[in-house]
């Protein structure tokens, strides 16, 4: 029991303070959602892209353990493709909510949430499986964005609609990193200090962001649907993720406890963002996010302890 309260205090609840002083401080009326979404756009346009560089050019990626990786993200598409499909069959969901439900239970709180708890918890050369996951994940985000753009497209096409994917920070952010990480010199240290210090923005300022948005009273006639949302997030991803990377992959606890902190981490606020842009279930997704926050802050401390 100590050790999991240790854990709590050392490692999830400088991070969760953030999240939780934002949703206090907008129910007093000292912060706005318009306030909020205005730091989210500087967090989607410039300090997660500086974070996705700042990984990638201090990475070395030669280390990492791409079986463990391939694991987590076989779990992660399985959670996708299941938690869409029956959106679909028990909800009656349409194409572009299913798909929003599935990035609301695959995606992890990966940048804002679990990488700085796991930079807390765990010594640097650790991490680089949580670095690794956040890498990939860009790319199969990128992708269900096309497939957004190509259901709202209006007959635009497919080719459009990976197109514009050419203007998505995060994506021109993982090919610079990539293109840097690869190159043979040493990157500048000019661009390692400002990626970084640029980066360091992200994760206070989004959380803090989040708990605003989330303090918003919420519609609360698509509860099913945000539990189920839940429930696909915190209990089947964790526990498929574990059995595929501690089973099927015969791994033990200790290499692949990062990639399970991700696995229970919560429901990512971009799935949010986009199911507003694309005017999905915002209401049910964001019960979801502020549901697996909690758990998440519970869950994580026990992990840790096992």
């Amino acid at each position: 029991m100590a050790d999991i309260l240790n854990n709590f205090l050392s490692s999830v609840f400088p991070v969760a303070l953030m999240f939780f002083l934002g949703f206090w401080l907008a129910r007093r009326n000292v912060f706005t959602g318009d306030e909020a979404t205005a730091i989210l756009k500087l967090i989607a346009r410039i300090a997660a892209p500086a974070i996705l560089v700042s990984i990638l050019v201090t990475s070395d990626f030669g280390a990492a353990d791409l079986k463990l990786v391939a694991l987590y993200l076989l779990g992660e598409m399985l959670v996708y493709a299941a938690t869409s499909l029956i959106g679909v069959w028990l909800f009656r969901l349409d194409f572009k909510n299913a798909i929003l439900v599935g990035i609301g239970a695959s995606f992890s709180n990966h940048v804002m949430f679990a990488y700085p708890i796991a930079q807390f918890a765990f010594p640097a050369e650790m991490t680089l499986p949580v670095r690794s996951i956040i890498a990939f994940d860009i790319i199969i985000f990128a992708l269900s964005i096309v497939l957004l753009d190509i259901h709202a497209g209006a007959g635009r096409g497919a080719l459009a609609a990976v197109l514009r994917q050419a203007r998505n920070p995060l994506l021109v952010a993982l090919i610079f990193g990539l293109a840097v990480n690869l190159a043979p010199v040493e990157a500048p240290l000019a661009l390692v200090r400002a990626a970084g210090f640029i980066a360091d923005t992200a994760a206070p300022c989004g959380l803090f962001a989040a708990g605003v948005l989330l303090a918003a009273p919420l519609d609360r006639s698509r509860i099913r649907l945000a539990g189920y949302i839940t429930g696909m997030k915190m209990l089947v991803h964790p526990l498929l993720a574990a059995g595929l990377i501690l089973w099927w992959g015969g791994y033990t606890l200790e290499p692949a406890r990062t990639s399970l902190l991700v696995a229970v981490s919560p429901v990512g606020i971009m799935a949010l963002t986009f199911a507003s842009r694309y005017g999905g279930e915002t209401d049910a997704i964001a019960l979801s996010i502020l549901w697996s926050f909690v758990i998440s802050v519970l869950a994580i401390p026990v992990l840790l302890a096992l």
